[in-house]
């Protein structure tokens, strides 16, 4: 009975190690690059995918612009990899709105980005981003 016990409390334990991962803790980072319309300007982009539920996540945006470090960011909802994917995200001040969205094609997200402040949607580029 004792050795019956134990087999079970380490079948428990065993179970409580293998069980699903915390789900702040499977971030996913897609690299890839961005363009910006009005200025010409673009380059390389990395988004930071967190996942906060099914098919939910906290997003942020890594990128230079005009020589500056900065991260956007937000929350996004969809499927990495396969199907759509839009979102919302904020620069650092919190003073200005985007919103992306878009599709994978093999592994490779393409879209677009709009800027929303002050209330109206401008589109401002594109980005692709890659798993």
């Amino acid at each position: 009975m004792k050795k019956a016990l134990i087999a079970t409390m380490l079948g428990m334990a065993l179970l409580a190690l293998t069980a699903a991962p915390a789900i702040s803790g499977d971030a996913r980072t897609l690299k890839g690059e961005y363009v910006w319309n009005a200025m010409d300007g673009g380059g390389p982009l990395e988004a930071v995918f967190t996942p906060t539920g099914e098919g939910q996540w906290q997003v942020d945006f890594n990128f230079s612009f005009r020589g500056e470090d900065h991260t956007y960011s937000g929350t996004a909802e969809g499927a990495l990899g396969s199907g759509t994917l839009k979102g919302e995200v904020m620069n650092e001040s919190k003073k200005r709105t985007f919103t992306f969205e878009g599709s994978f094609e093999d592994g490779t997200f393409s879209g677009t980005h709009a800027e929303t402040t002050p209330g109206r949607a401008r589109d401002t580029g594109t980005l692709t981003l890659s798993l």
